[in-house]
């Protein structure tokens, strides 16, 4: 059972905890706040590939309305430039595929892009752990709006085509849908589904079988309140909230009623909470989301709220698990990000200004003409770590790893969970997980459980750090951003060296480059390829895990960024 404080100490950590409240500042020029709509979702991604996140953003008018695509121009202003987006509304779902030189191909041909319904969501995720992700795809009903519609699934062949499913309750069950999300609950290393439903139905949530019996098919869970409670629900996100390993689950309700928390006890067993600040009040709340905003090393919770009768404004609740050990929330009253008014449907965290804190973009939709909002965080100094996870054996978005991080915060080891989604709240995504430190030095260790079963640890990893983790390896490191610009390129002697079986390789780009980072053997056979993309100005580091087949020797490692090339040596020992 969860920890309670009685309501006396529930006022004084309140009133305590309200002086570690977090600032925004809104952001009140360019296009990115500037073009209105009636937006819907909202994800961050780094489409280019060049160390910032891009941003995308759907919109819904009933007359067709071009979405909203805008490129982050990168340091020192982080300024959006717009790119030229595709209308739609009642047409079928669309497929656009990266080109990989910023530009986008779509797919015309298959039953995912032929499909008709009134789709509301999407999410993608390797259900069968085969190393490619499929397609779940929520449906509020038919196009005609004759009532409910079956939900699709679309198995990934591997080869850019996809089989239906059309089997099994997973795609049989006639609700009206909108969230969705891919979800291993019972962590037993397959992704579950759960779905919310809307039109005061219960949700639904499917078990996968593969752990059990070997098959990717899904069983219904049909006791608890997680599954019997009944609402207009419109979105979950899971998240470990209390930070004991597992994750939970917050729905967010409309039509003027409380939203649901249920936290996660282990074995697919849910606790209903229902005397936290979370679920105190009604509302008309269309998309949650869980994010460390103060980075404290706790999971906080924002809430937007859309389509009641007149404008409202969106909630944020400070998770104040560290400075009591009880997980319990304060509101947070202060602010634009929590006072502005219009109506809100989806938004996403993610850190634009590569400055180690979440800022927040907001879909508007009031009078489906409203401008969008974007909120920079202000930061506190308290530390935190980014990572982005690219599979081998695994799909290569990493989607479905687990991320779990030690770090020793106000004298208390902590670990913290985070899980790549192919999406969470309203349709929102992004596939960067960010951990908030607080005070600690040094982080213990980073463990990643892949979804082939791979399981790979790093140990000893600075704070304030930015790292892309190849699954079996570890390759780049970001350090983090420093508003002072080097003077020069520099790449620096290897440490430990000589070394077995792992050693660091850093370097300084004095402005941002294309690079290639390799090893050679003196014969000048290439052994590895280290970095190979545009990369921001500063300070980096690499660490090059040996393969066990390389022998031995003195090997070199040579650095191109423009008209800058260095070479040093290396020796490995066996």
């Amino acid at each position: 059972m969860i920890r309670r404080l009685s309501s006396i100490a529930l006022l004084w950590f309140a009133f305590a905890s309200s002086l570690l409240s977090q600032s925004f500042t809104k952001i009140t020029s360019g296009a990115v706040v500037s073009n209105g709509g009636a937006s819907r979702s909202v994800n961050w991604i780094d489409y280019d590939n060049d160390g910032f996140l891009d941003l995308f953003v759907s919109n819904g008018l009933r007359a067709g309305q071009d979405n909203f695509l805008y490129h982050n121009d990168g340091a020192p202003n982080f300024s959006f430039t717009r790119i030229t987006g595709a209308p739609w509304y009642n047409d079928n779902n669309m497929f656009f595929e990266n080109n990989g030189d910023g530009t986008f191909a779509r797919i015309t041909a298959g039953a995912f892009v032929n499909d008709a319904g009134l789709s509301e969501t999407c999410s993608w995720g390797d259900f069968d752990n085969d190393g490619f992700l499929d397609l779940y795809v929520s449906n509020s009903g038919d196009v005609n709006q004759t009532g409910p519609r079956p939900n699709f699934l679309y198995r990934n062949n591997g080869d850019k085509t996809f089989a239906k499913i059309t089997s099994g309750a997973l795609v049989t069950d006639l609700f009206y849908s909108r969230g969705i999300n891919w979800v291993d609950y019972d962590d037993d290393g397959d992704l579950d589904m759960f779905v919310a439903n809307e039109e005061n139905q219960a949700n639904n949530l499917y078990q996968n079988q593969l752990h059990e019996t070997g098959s990717a098919t899904f069983n219904k869970i049909t006791a608890g309140a997680l599954v019997t409670d009944r609402a207009s629900s419109w979105s979950g996100s899971w998240g470990d909230v209390d930070n004991d390993g597992d994750q939970d689950l917050m729905v967010a309700n409309w039509g003027n009623q409380n939203n649901a928390l249920y936290v996660n006890h282990g074995a697919g067993n849910f606790e209903k909470i229902t005397n936290e600040a979370v679920v105190a009040e009604p509302g008309n709340f269309a998309c949650s989301g869980w994010g460390d905003v103060d980075n404290d090393g706790d999971l906080d919770l924002f809430l937007t709220t859309a389509y009641g009768a007149t404008a409202s404004r969106n909630h944020l609740y400070k998770n104040l698990l560290m400075e009591t050990g009880i997980l319990i929330f304060e509101k947070i009253t202060e602010g634009s990000l929590v006072n502005d008014t219009g109506h809100s449907y989806g938004f996403s965290w993610g850190d634009y200004d590569n400055d180690g804190d979440l800022d927040i973009f907001v879909a508007k939709t009031l009078n489906e003409a409203e401008n969008n909002a974007l909120y920079r965080n202000d930061g506190n100094g308290n530390h935190w770590l980014k990572v982005y996870c690219f599979g081998e054996k695994s799909n290569r978005s990493g989607i479905g790893a687990k991320v779990r991080v030690k770090a020793a915060i106000a004298g208390k080891a902590v670990w913290q969970l985070r899980v790549i989604e192919g999406q969470n709240g309203y349709c929102s995504q992004n596939l960067q997980a960010h951990f908030g430190l607080g005070d600690a030095a040094t982080i213990d260790s980073i463990k990643i459980e892949w979804s082939s079963g791979q399981v790979d640890v790093l140990s000893n990893v600075p704070v304030d750090t930015s790292l892309t983790i190849r699954e079996s390896k570890i390759t780049e490191v970001q350090e983090g951003r420093s508003h002072a610009q080097p003077d020069e390129f520099e790449l620096a002697q290897n440490y430990p060296n000589p070394f077995n079986p792992s050693t660091t390789i850093r370097y300084t780009l004095a402005a941002p480059q294309a690079v290639q980072l390799t090893i050679h053997d003196t014969l000048g056979r290439q052994v590895a390829l280290l970095v190979d993309k545009h990369q921001v100005a500063g300070s980096h580091t690499v660490i090059f895990e040996a393969p066990e087949e390389l022998s031995a020797g003195v090997y070199l490692y040579t650095i191109k960024a423009g008209h800058f090339r260095e070479t040093r040596k290396l020796a490995l020992l066996k």
